[in-house]
Order: C-alpha cells, then sequence, then structure tokens
C-alpha cells in the first residue's frame, strides 16, 4: 500500500497500540494548545507529529499489516 510512509509502517511494527494511542492523544494536546495559542510554528509541529500516529494506527488496521504481523 503505497499511502503508508516506511517509517509509519515501522511504528505500527514496532510500538504497542497503547503506546501509539499514548502518542496520539498526546499530539493532540500539543495540537489544541498550539492552536489555542495561535503559534503558527508550533501548529505545524504539532500537526506532523499527530499524523504519525495517527497513520500509524491507521495502518495496524490494513489487511496489509494483518497479513505480514499475524499477532
Amino acid at each position: 500500500m503505497g499511502f503508508f510512509t516506511s517509517k509509519q509502517k515501522r511504528m505500527a511494527k514496532k510500538c504497542s497500540f497503547g503506546e501509539l494511542q499514548q502518542g496520539y492523544e498526546q499530539a493532540d494536546l500539543r495540537l489544541e494548545r498550539a492552536s489555542y495559542n495561535g503559534d503558527a510554528k508550533e501548529l505545524n509541529k504539532a500537526m506532523k507529529e499527530h499524523r504519525k500516529y495517527e497513520y500509524a494506527l491507521l495502518y495496524r488496521n490494513t489487511p496489509e499489516y494483518k497479513k505480514k504481523f499475524k499477532r
């Protein structure tokens, strides 16, 4: 599947679901704080981190992941 980067796939494999979920929630909080403060630079950094965790979580649901890494 060409949608996900190798970094996101690696994160999905190496991190547990709980770790990914916790990282996603922390990134979401950073995103909210950055948007509240209006800091565009911090908002971009937080969005990149948020996207990284979100896509790693989404990749875990794909048939490709389930076929490669049966648990």
